[in-house]
């Protein structure tokens, strides 16, 4: 969902933010916006890297080149609160953005049709209405999974991602549950813009040490230009 919600905000409003795993600024415009230690106090720091040059009236601008990034493996616990801390941060970073944000999910509004449906007997309309979600979801993995980002992964396992969509909208839930994280095997708290402050002496629970840990050891990010 986040590649959709970043095309979405290209299409309505224009390149505000930076994102992803590898990005490229000029020094001088770094240099006006404060240096790298500007960031240091974000989690969302290529979020912040964009909205700071868009701020000094730079241009932010999509790359046309697909990023492969190999992620190391992790539990699906440690893999969910990574989700959950970067959706608490777009929380913050991007207020409105993310509150609008819930409207990019399908299979809610598909489970709730479905709901309405059987309780007014009318259990035809209830199951189209969520088939209408599935294939809506089935569709955008085709489209933007393969159609964008070029990964065949979501030709192969497109049907899975209702179900991703569905667990996206209980995350984005969660993501509203207080303004703390754990990073980094310490504990941080989120203020205005998505600043962080250290809470002293707070330390992490045994999957997310060890999902800090994972995050030390050694990854890599591999630039593919696969448009023409």
């Amino acid at each position: 969902e986040m590649t959709s919600g970043v095309l979405v905000a290209e299409l309505l409003e224009g390149m505000k933010f930076a994102l992803g795993p590898a990005m490229a600024a000029r020094k001088d415009v770094l240099a006006r916006i404060g240096g790298i230690q500007a960031l240091g106090a974000y989690y969302s720091d290529d979020f912040v890297l964009g909205q700071l040059t868009h701020a000094v009236g730079k241009k932010v601008v999509l790359s046309r080149h697909v990023i492969d990034h190999v992620a190391l493996n992790r539990s699906a616990r440690a893999s969910l609160l990574h989700q959950v801390r970067w959706m608490k941060s777009t929380r913050f970073s991007r207020p409105l953005g993310h509150l609008g944000s819930v409207m990019t999910f399908a299979m809610p509004f598909g489970v709730l049709g479905m709901a309405a449906g059987f309780a007014k007997g009318r259990w035809a309309l209830g199951l189209g209405l969520l088939s209408v979600a599935v294939v809506n979801r089935v569709a955008q993995s085709v489209v933007v999974g393969w159609g964008v980002v070029r990964d065949s992964r979501s030709l192969r396992f497109c049907w899975l991602y209702p179900a991703r969509d569905l667990l996206g909208f209980f995350l984005w839930c969660a993501s509203f549950m207080g303004r703390e994280i754990v990073w980094g095997g310490e504990r941080y708290r989120f203020g205005a813009g998505g600043k962080m402050t250290r809470e002293p002496g707070a330390t992490g629970s045994a999957p997310e040490l060890q999902d800090a840990e994972a995050r030390r050891s050694p990854s890599r990010s591999v630039a593919v230009d696969h448009l023409p």
